[in-house]
Parts: C-alpha cells; sequence; structure tokens
C-alpha cells in the first residue's frame, strides 16, 4: 500500500541530513521526497505493509525534528501513483 507522510520541520538542516541517512528496511520503499524551498515542510510518497511501519520508522528518525502525519492512500481514487 502507498502511504503518504506529511513533515513540518522545526529544524530543517539535522532533519535532513537525518532523512539521507536513514536506513530503509526490505520490503519499504520511499518513491519521493517533494520538499518545499527552505526544508521547512514536505510529502514523501512511500510503499510499505501498513502505514503504523511507516509511521515508526520516520517518528524514530525525525524525533522532536519535525510533527509528521501519516494517511493511507485511497488507491481508486489517486492518480499518478509510483508502480
Amino acid at each position: 500500500m502507498h502511504i503518504v507522510a506529511i513533515h513540518e520541520i522545526s529544524d530543517p538542516e539535522p532533519f535532513w541530513r537525518a532523512a539521507q541517512e536513514l536506513d530503509i528496511p526490505s520490503g519499504m520503499t520511499l518513491h519521493s521526497t517533494l520538499p518545499n524551498e527552505d526544508g521547512s515542510r514536505a510529502i514523501c510518497v512511500w510503499e510499505a505493509e501498513s502505514k503504523d511501519a511507516v509511521s515508526s520508522l520516520v517518528d524514530g528518525a525525525a524525533g522532536e525534528m519535525s510533527r509528521n502525519e501519516f494517511f493511507e492512500v485511497n488507491s481508486e481514487n489517486a492518480q499518478g501513483l509510483p508502480t
């Protein structure tokens, strides 16, 4: 399933450094990372078994650097999902 993560980033520099070093487990794929110009907000598109799996990984890596929201994509109404 596809999961969207929405990040409100309070400390962009260490957040993006941690994102570059993130060890993504087998069975999960980060398809897109779409930050705004100053790195304070971003949307990421993941593929994983569950929203909880993505939430656990991202929240564990981001710590207090961002507030994160996650939702499962309704694939019947979505357009442009990665295959």
